[in-house]
């Protein structure tokens, strides 16, 4: 098959990089088992060595994420396992063909920090030759009794013209101001060019790889604080300058005195500037849509640095500052029509590159690209036992409320069933500042494949459709960004999609918590709720946050409904007024909201005679990253739905 890229490419099997099966075949979704949605990706994070010679990437054995490294022709092979069961692998890079630079998360205990569960991360090179690890940010000494270990590792710039050491940012006194050091990647050999400083709690290093800016909160006042190195080497406190007010920095260009920040357009959206950082005046205009802001940066997959600009319309998209990224991108875009396109890694040394290409039916495939050949060849799909063929169609579509504001939202519908008077699942997001986009979604998906329409409504107070739309959630946990959920259920009722004796609230944190006010408050509404590691006790976490993290005294402050006490907003000190069977399950590591929050709501309600069924669910984390516990999700919440709204 042919397709045009300038020239001819030849699309064809790239298998010989595939670790994963043939792609399964089933006759229709509902065949599609259960296992295949709580998998893990089977093919994801790729990245080309700098000589192009080599491949990583990370594939599910045993419901974990593995590292695996090995040549193009898949010779040579070694598999990296994540390590004890509470550790994950986040990312890697190729620092040289011979060293992989990786960062692990890991769940632990600590007597340090009020609330015990804690994320920590560490960052690990690997020898490819000789199959040695090094973890980088290990202390110089044994640790004695009193001698803590750093919380959490970040890498600050993978120095690309240095091929011995990278920065690496790192806590020992776990006093929230952590240090930079330059950190031989063989030895282990640390040096220190930037000590702590009050209320730094991360620091950031421009396109010349020079540390020039560090953000974190004031110590005991949890205010926001920044500060900027200028070219003459004073660091200068952003937070006295007037346009501080109005803009972010978000990135640092080329010059040495010009930064990105981020601010309002004229539709009041998050669009991308160029600041003079001394002058404070703005220089040009980047890049802004009119409906949406803008979502990140893109970092360059060889130097790591800022190259470009992402945006969320129904799908997340890039704009490359860089031209010959932006030309490469049309291209495939015609080569691969109705997929959304990235260029995810390019050799050093070579005109080589992998695509990644997904849709909101197709959970992503990978793709080789030798341009001195003008060649696209597939390599892996994203998910090996999804047939894109079989899953549902995404539909965005916007909602009136209540107010006559127009809220997004993305209805996911059944491929086998016409999208009339159906059972229905409505599934808020958590954060509460995030959104849901139209990409393909192993838990919405799942549940269309088991006949169920599918809505994700993004309230006020979603991130992304500007600073207006987000903030109106503020404090209006169960009030407006509730009632925006209630209407988008009602407005599925009228026009005729849901059937009104047959809807499911279901989510997970924020969306667990908007599940269950949503059974408070609308009881005749919805048949069942669903909350995985949701927000069950508003006052108790709140205390939480205030002491044991970072800021949290901040956030705390737009938790909560304006004008009224916590209680009122609470499902555990509402739980009395419950009269809806409940599903509880939490993960028993969750270190953001801790598993015992759900387990005393599911005890508060039994003892006053409520239907409610409390699951444990071991190694999941906040974000259920691990198999075991989706699928454990997953099959309690398909017998619960069935046994409540289904057929």
């Amino acid at each position: 098959m042919l397709h045009h890229l300038g020239a001819a490419i030849i699309l064809a099997a790239f298998a010989l990089i595939s670790p994963v099966a043939a792609q399964p075949k089933y006759a229709k979704p509902s065949d599609i088992p259960v296992e295949a949605f709580a998998d893990l990706p089977s093919f994801s994070g790729a990245r080309l060595s700098p000589d192009g010679r080599q491949v990583g990437f990370f594939i599910s054995l045993e419901g974990r994420k593995h590292l695996v490294v090995q040549n193009l022709d898949g010779s040579k092979r070694s598999i990296l396992p994540p390590g004890e069961e509470t550790t994950e692998f986040h990312y890697f890079f190729w620092k040289t063909n011979e060293m992989i630079i990786t960062q692990i998360g890991l769940t632990g205990r600590r007597m340090e920090f009020r609330g015990g569960t804690i994320i920590q991360t560490r960052s690990v090179s690997f020898n490819v030759k000789t199959k040695e690890f090094k973890w980088l940010g290990k202390p110089n000494r044994r640790r004695n009794a009193g001698e803590r270990m750093s919380q959490l590792e970040k890498i600050i710039d993978y120095l690309p013209d240095d091929p011995e050491n990278i920065l690496l940012q790192l806590d020992f006194r776990l006093d929230a101001t952590p240090e930079v050091y330059k950190v031989n990647i063989q030895t282990g050999r640390r040096t220190m060019i930037k000590s702590g400083k009050k209320g730094v709690n991360s620091w950031y290093s421009d396109q010349n790889s020079e540390i020039r800016l560090g953000i974190g909160y004031r110590p005991r006042s949890d205010e926001k604080n920044i500060y900027y190195r200028t070219s003459s080497g004073e660091w200068l406190d952003i937070n006295e300058t007037e346009w501080s007010n109005s803009y972010e920095i978000v990135g640092f260009t080329d010059n040495p005195n010009l930064v990105y920040v981020q601010g309002k357009n004229e539709h009041g959206t998050l669009g991308l500037y160029s600041l003079d950082i001394e002058s404070g005046t703005l220089q040009s205009h980047v890049f802004s849509h009119p409906e949406v802001d803008i979502a990140g940066m893109y970092y360059h997959p060889v130097t790591e640095h800022l190259a470009g600009v992402r945006y969320v319309d129904d799908f997340e998209r890039t704009k490359y500052f860089d031209k010959d990224l932006s030309r490469l991108q049309r291209s495939f875009a015609k080569a691969l029509p109705n997929e959304i396109i990235s260029v995810v890694s390019k050799a050093r040394d070579k005109e080589l590159y992998l695509i990644y290409a997904e849709s909101d039916t197709n959970p992503g495939d990978y793709y080789f690209y030798n341009r001195p050949e003008r060649k696209l060849d597939w390599i892996a799909s994203n998910r090996a036992p999804i047939n894109p063929a079989l899953m549902a169609k995404v539909q965005a579509v916007d909602i009136p409320v209540r107010d006559g504001t127009l809220i997004k939202a993305y209805l996911t519908k059944p491929k086998t069933h016409s999208p009339k008077h159906m059972p229905t699942i409505v599934l808020p997001h958590g954060g509460p500042h995030a959104r849901d986009t139209a990409t393909w979604d192993w838990w919405s998906q799942f549940y269309a494949s088991r006949g169920y329409l599918v809505l994700q409504p993004n309230f006020r107070g979603s991130d992304g459709y500007g600073p207006a739309y987000k903030e109106a959630g503020e404090n209006q946990w169960g009030g407006l960004m509730q009632d925006d959920v209630t209407d988008a259920t009602k407005w599925l009722i009228a026009e005729g999609f849901a059937d009104p004796g047959r809807i499911c609230i279901v989510g997970a944190s924020y969306g667990g918590y908007a599940s269950l006010m949503g059974v408070i408050k609308e009881p005749e509404l919805y048949k069942c709720a669903i909350s995985v590691n949701g927000v069950t006790d508003l006052p108790k976490l709140k205390s939480h946050d205030a002491f044991s993290s970072l800021g949290g005294r901040d956030w705390i402050k737009t938790m909560g409904l304006e004008g009224a006490d916590d209680e009122t907003v609470s499902p555990y000190d509402r739980a009395e007024g419950i009269h809806t069977p409940l599903l509880l399950m939490s993960s028993e590591d969750d270190a953001r909201i801790p598993y015992k929050h759900s387990r005393d709501m599911h005890n508060k309600l039994k003892r006053h005679n409520k239907q409610s069924r409390y699951v444990k669910i071991p190694n999941g984390t906040h974000s259920m990253v691990t198999a075991e516990s989706r699928l454990i999700m997953l099959r309690e919440t398909e017998k619960f739905l069935a046994k409540h709204i289904g057929k």
